[in-house]
C-alpha cells in the first residue's frame, strides 16, 4: 500500500508538539515505511534530523540488520529482520495488540561504527485520514541497561579474587553439561592449595588472601575466553577447558602452578603448591550429569593430595607439577 496521506505543517500546535517532544516518537505504515519522525528520535540515536518520510525504518536509522540479515525492512511476517527489537514490536502491533514498556534493543551503524542502543518501547495502532498506521514512542534506557550489567557482572564475580563466584560458576557448568553440541571434547579440574591452613596459621589470613588474588591473577591470563574459571568454595577451585583434551589441560595446569610457585619463592621464600583432579568429556564418554562429574573430579583431587603435593591425577594417572 503506498502512502497517499500527507501531514498538513500548518496544524503547528499538535506538529510543533510532536516536533519538540523529548521522548522519540516515530509514526510508521503498515509496510514500516516512515510517515513522521520527531526530533528527538534522531538525537536519541546521534543522527541530526533530515528527511526520511517514505523510507523504511530501517533505512531512516541506519539497521545493522538492514542489508546484512535482511534485504527489505519491515516484510510481512517472515524471519526477514528477526534480530531487530523494534520490527519484532511490529509484528506483534501488527497482530492487533498494543505494546506496554517493551525492552527492545536496536543495532545500528553511525559514522561507520556498530552501535547498540537499548529503548523503553510502546505503541499501538492508530488511523489518519481512514488510514492505519503504528505509533511507536521510544525512551532511551541504554544507561540503566549498561548499569543493570555491570552489576550481574559484579554479582556472578568472587570479590576476593575477581573469579566466577559459586552461583555463576555451577551455573556456567550446568549450561555447558546439558549442551548439545557435544561433538567438541572439554576438560573439567578441580584444583585445591596444598597445606593452605598451614599458610594462613604461619603467614596470616591475609598472606593466604594474596595467595588466592595472585592464582586467580595467573589462572586468568592462561586460559581463553571460551573457557570457565570460578572460585567453588574456600580454597578450592574449578577450570572448564573447553575443545582440548587431558595432556592439554595438564600442561595448562602445569604452566599456571609452575609461575605461581617461582612468585612467592622468589618474593617471599615460602613454597606455595596446588593439587589437582582433571576428568575429560569425550565423544565416547557415557553421559554425566554435573553433579557426577564434580564427584569425579573431587575424587581424583582426593585421590592427588594423598599421594603428596603439587601434583594431579586423571583416570590416566598421576602428572607432578613439582619434583618432590
Amino acid at each position: 500500500m503506498e502512502r497517499n496521506v500527507e501531514f498538513n505543517k500548518r496544524d503547528t500546535f499538535f506538529y510543533d508538539l510532536f516536533l519538540g517532544n523529548k521522548i522519540g516518537q516515530v509514526i510508521v505504515d503498515e509496510q514500516f515505511n516512515i510517515m513522521f519522525a520527531n526530533n528527538r528520535m534522531f538525537e536519541l540515536l546521534d543522527f541530526a534530523p533530515y528527511d526520511v518520510v517514505n523510507m523504511s525504518f530501517g533505512q531512516a536509522f541506519h539497521c545493522s540488520e538492514l542489508g546484512a540479515n535482511c534485504h527489505e525492512c519491515g516484510a510481512g511476517d517472515s524471519d526477514c529482520c528477526k534480530n531487530c527489537g523494534v520490527m519484532n514490536v511490529v509484528r506483534t502491533i501488527r497482530r492487533g495488540s498494543l505494546i506496554d514498556n517493551s525492552t527492545v534493543k536496536f543495532s545500528y551503524y553511525y559514522d561507520n561504527h556498530f552501535e547498540e542502543k537499548w529503548f523503553q518501547l510502546n505503541g499501538g495502532i492508530l488511523s489518519y485520514h481512514d488510514q492505519d498506521c503504528i505509533a511507536l514512542v521510544l525512551a532511551d534506557i541504554t544507561d540503566l541497561k549498561q548499569r543493570e550489567k555491570h552489576l550481574n557482572e559484579m554479582l556472578s564475580l568472587d570479590l576476593a579474587t575477581g573469579s566466577m563466584n559459586k552461583y555463576s560458576l555451577m551455573k556456567a557448568i550446568k549450561k555447558r553439561v546439558s549442551a548439545k553440541e557435544m561433538a567438541d571434547q572439554y576438560s573439567i579440574c578441580m584444583i585445591d592449595f596444598d597445606s593452605f591452613k598451614s599458610l594462613n596459621d604461619q603467614h596470616g589470613h591475609l598472606f593466604g588472601d594474596r595467595v588466592l588474588e595472585k592464582f586467580s591473577d595467573i589462572a586468568r591470563r592462561h586460559i581463553r575466553k571460551d573457557d570457565i574459571f570460578g572460585r567453588y568454595g574456600g580454597e578450592e577451585f574449578i577450570f572448564v577447558f573447553n575443545n582440548i583434551d587431558e595432556r592439554q589441560s595438564l600442561e595448562i595446569l602445569k604452566r599456571i602452578h609452575t609461575e605461581l610457585e617461582k612468585y612467592f619463592a622468589k618474593r617471599y621464600k615460602i613454597s606455595v603448591t596446588f593439587s589437582a583432579g582433571v576428568f575429560t568429556v569425550a565423544n565416547d564418554t557415557i553421559p554425566l550429569s554435573h553433579t557426577e562429574l564434580l564427584a569425579k573430579v573431587d575424587s581424583l583431587l582426593y585421590e592427588a593430595k594423598s599421594r603428596g603435593r603439587g601434583r594431579a591425577m586423571s583416570p590416566s594417572g598421576e602428572k607432578l607439577f613439582i619434583n618432590a
